[in-house]
């Protein structure tokens, strides 16, 4: 039980959330016609402002059909409004990260994103922030409107940025005082979690959304980046692997795979550009030959491509680099000699990863170029005689590049 207190005193407790929590009571207007369905329209406004004051200075009492949205609006109870302020009661009305990643209201999420204190950059109890809980219910739409407004980007515009992430982050501002505990979370989880990007792209692939793909850099990870003529050992694109993204591309539509299964090029920091293809392309492969989906042979094909460019571009690099040495009068009929300049030729060669990313660059007055790239290998067969031919094309590339040596005929 509690105490109906008086117009005026609820009327001032009122005020005081009011002009807490909206920059004008105009604005309080404006999202309580929002909310209640109608158009806040400048004869609606002015209609609505006048009777708030009325509320507000006791004149009139508040209406039941207020009750509602004061309380969703204010974040309070009902109680705590007819008692003003003496009774507080647990509210259902109270937006939390959760509450506002599952709503399907625009005018929530700007609400929220828009609150004084900022709640929006801080994790919860669980450490979960609200771009996880967007990416747990699936909200692609909310997840497009902030991306849309500009409020969060999973990739960034600095491609400096690219070698150790993809520079995500927010342009909400962290709150100041009185809210000094706010640290701003979600941009530091934005930064240094990459599978957040990941989910968001195996969103955009349910949505076959080709345009957020793009945008997502959808096929490329963080390793692809870090390779360069100068630079130390790439981390292994395993640990950028999502298993949400592969099982949304294990049943993509045509559309869909053709993309990922296309060649795309990285300009490294020193200024070489490289062909790559999308790292998981194998795994993809051996998952959609357990569905029996026929566009596998245009990806083996795709795939396969890829390999012979990596073979042609290798082998031609390592011809530059024998007639470079053959101006030093080498005795390449002598068998030590032979093996000692091929040693020397090798040292330059590198494969990171398991095998599956490949850096060479002879450090050479000669050379123009280098070689920074992914090769593909299919663990897996298949019942169709072609698909099965294609796969050893593949799999003899890849071999092939491994184990390659300068030929000095």
């Amino acid at each position: 039980m509690f105490t109906l207190e008086d117009n005026e005193k609820i009327g001032q407790y009122l005020m005081e959330r009011i002009d807490e929590r909206f920059k004008s009571r105009r604005q309080f207007c404006r999202e309580y016609l929002e909310a209640g369905g109608d158009q806040a329209s400048n004869e609606q406004l002015r209609k609505m402002s006048n009777r708030l004051s009325q509320i507000l200075y006791g004149k009139k009492g508040i209406q039941i059909y207020d009750l509602p949205l004061f309380c969703r609006l204010l974040e309070v109870s009902c109680e705590e409004i007819l008692s003003a302020g003496k009774i507080h009661t647990p509210t259902s009305t109270h937006l939390t990260n959760y509450a506002a990643a599952f709503s399907k209201s625009e005018n929530e999420w700007a609400a929220y994103i828009e609150r004084e204190d900022s709640p929006i950059l801080n994790a919860d109890e669980y450490g979960k922030t609200i771009i996880d809980y967007a990416l747990e219910a699936e909200n692609y739409d909310f997840l497009k409107y902030l991306m849309d407004k500009q409020f969060i980007w999973f990739v960034g515009t600095d491609k400096n940025d690219f070698y150790t992430g993809f520079g995500a982050g927010t342009s909400i501002e962290k709150a100041n005082f009185p809210y000094p505990t706010n640290y701003n979370v979600l941009d530091v989880q934005l930064k240094m979690r990459d599978e957040l990007r990941t989910h968001m792209i195996a969103l955009a692939i349910r949505h076959e959304d080709i345009e957020m793909l793009e945008e997502l850099h959808a096929r490329e990870v963080t390793s692809l980046y870090q390779m360069s003529a100068y630079a130390s050992r790439p981390n292994a694109c395993r640990q950028y692997y999502n298993a949400k993204l592969m099982e949304a591309l294990t049943h993509a539509d045509n559309k869909i795979l053709e993309y990922f299964s296309e060649e795309f090029k990285i300009t490294d920091r020193v200024g070489y550009t490289n062909s790559f293809i999308f790292p998981f392309i194998g795994e993809l492969v051996e998952r959609l030959l357990q569905t029996k989906n026929g566009f596998v042979e245009y990806i083996l094909k795709d795939a396969i491509k890829h390999n012979r460019y990596v073979y042609d571009q290798l082998l031609s690099l390592m011809d530059e680099t024998v007639q470079y040495y053959k101006q030093f009068n080498y005795d390449l009929t002598n068998v030590a000699e032979k093996n000692r300049l091929t040693e020397i030729i090798l040292r330059d060669l590198d494969f990171y990863d398991d095998g599956s990313l490949i850096n060479y660059y002879a450090l050479i007055p000669a050379m123009k170029r280098g070689l920074r790239s992914n090769i593909i290998r299919v663990n897996a067969t298949s019942e169709d005689t072609m698909i099965n031919r294609r796969i050893l094309e593949l799999n003899d590339l890849y071999d092939a590049i491994h184990n390659m040596t300068p030929k000095f005929e």
